[in-house]
């Protein structure tokens, strides 16, 4: 746990401070008889439950209904609201507790899913109406998630932090896998034998609000109340304006916050190249430069290269508890970088002919699914990498707001950064992709993160290396 300093509103008795194996201790956590492992896997499933709805889903449904890429690119501007999370945190700061903002964000996310849903049961599709919808749907995530990373600071240990900043992506992945890859190819049969690609969506849609519907439940059971997890009470507090002045000035002091900065932008923005146009590369037809795959192809494949990615979390997770952030992460972030290759090799080949094994699973109502053993294992390996990295970034993000009496606003901004990289990549993927091809624009991809490399011997290695 990461206690706000003396004086502050919450701040837990000296007998329960972080490190003493006390039984202050499990009090001050808010747990009773519940370990960690009880609650943390909750905080990477809700993201990863949601993030393909944002993220890749958008991309197999625009493209399945002809749109281009140009305009598959430009519709992550609905998404914006994820890079302004700032704004959001300083709000849940000041106001209830980091665990009613996290119970209840999951509950509105349900409703947002209903009406993201509207849009595709109308007899004529609405791309506006759905990029109104997504947009609507990035604001309650916004909020959620800063609830969920600010909860995390505040009922984990340091060590436990360590350990779930690996562990995290992995339930978070694995809810990525169902969401974005399972219930996608589920959904994408349905559709193939109705012959209309709005029924996939429509099955989609309805079978990812029954998941969240239990899973909601547990969470509201499972959450501990940390003591730390407290705002003010009384008339004058709950008048006293958000403290985004006090939140920018404490932010702006932390040390090494530039070279951070440039890490968490630059870290991902070449994936986002292939997060964005990879789907569409898988989807497109052989004369355009792709695989010609089907939806529930794409869902089969895109849930085999998850796996590997939730397996190089979990390394990483644990070779940062053990090594510490010095010692990996110039190996992780290499990893995290230079697998972009196989890309960039599977566009050169994309017209070879490969043995395909075709896999009949017309008994499970499957469809016939034609996988190609190659373009599966490099894009694995591809993943595994990304897995490795992105534990690290994930991790320096969460030490930095350590010990600040504001850990959900700094989360929020370290987010926001990462996100606004997300957001400008993903805007200009596909315009990039229909100049470049698609090979020009997997070359680009490890071109946009070299300046990560550069501030990684500036960054503050205090921040992982000191006590708690």
């Amino acid at each position: 746990m990461v206690a706000p300093p003396s004086g502050s509103p919450g701040t837990p008795p000296a007998s329960s401070s972080p490190g003493e194996a006390v039984p202050g201790r499990i009090e001050a956590l808010g747990r009773g008889r519940r370990s960690a492992w009880h609650f943390a896997p909750c905080i990477g499933t809700w993201q990863g439950l949601i993030n393909p709805v944002l993220v890749s889903v958008p991309t197999v449904l625009l493209k399945s209904l002809g749109f281009s890429n140009a305009v598959i690119g430009y519709a992550s501007l609905a998404t914006l609201p994820m890079a302004l999370k700032f704004v959001f945190g300083p709000m849940i700061d000041a106001h209830r507790t980091r665990r009613w903002w996290c119970v209840n964000g999951a509950l509105w996310l349900m409703g947002c899913l209903l009406v993201l849903a509207l849009p595709l049961v109308l007899p004529t599709f609405s791309l506006w109406f759905y990029l109104a919808a997504l947009t609507l749907l990035a604001i309650v995530k916004s909020i959620h998630q800063i609830a969920l990373n600010g909860f995390f600071t505040l009922s984990l240990t340091k060590s436990e932090q360590a350990l779930f900043s690996g562990l995290d992506p992995v339930w978070g992945r694995a809810a990525t896998i169902f969401s974005g890859s399972v219930l996608l190819a589920i959904a994408g049969v349905v559709g193939e034998r109705h012959g209309d690609p709005r029924v996939t969506w429509g099955v989609y849609t309805a079978a990812l609000i029954a998941v969240f519907l239990p899973f909601y439940f547990y969470t509201r059971w499972a959450l501990p109340r940390p003591l730390a997890d407290r705002t003010p009470d009384g008339p004058q507090a709950r008048a006293v304006a958000l403290p985004f002045r006090d939140v920018l000035r404490e932010y702006l002091t932390l040390p090494a916050l530039v070279p951070g900065l440039a890490y968490l932008f630059f870290m991902r923005s070449g994936e986002t190249f292939l997060a964005k146009m990879g789907v569409a590369f898988l989807m497109d037809a052989r004369t355009a430069g792709g695989y010609a795959l089907s939806i529930s192809e794409v869902g089969m494949f895109t849930g085999l290269m998850t796996g590997c990615a939730i397996a190089g979390g979990a390394i990483s997770g644990v070779l940062l508890k053990r090594l510490g952030l010095r010692r990996v992460i110039w190996w992780f972030t290499s990893a995290a970088i230079i697998p972009h290759l196989a890309y960039v090799y599977l566009a050169l080949t994309t017209g070879q002919i490969r043995t395909v094994v075709t896999l009949d699973l017309s008994f499970m109502v499957g469809g016939v699914w034609r996988i190609d053993p190659v373009l599966l294992a490099l894009l694995g390996i591809e993943n595994l990498g990304f897995g490795l990295g992105f534990t690290v970034m994930n991790y320096y993000m969460f030490r930095m707001a350590a010990g600040s009496r504001y850990p959900a606003s700094f989360v929020a901004l370290n987010a926001s950064v990462i996100y606004a990289s997300y957001l400008l990549f993903s805007t200009i993927s596909g315009v990039c992709q229909e100049w470049l091809g698609y090979t020009g624009l997997f070359v680009l991809s490890m071109i946009v993160p070299a300046p990560a490399f550069f501030v990684i011997p500036r960054l503050n290695y205090q921040l992982d290396e000191r006590r708690e």
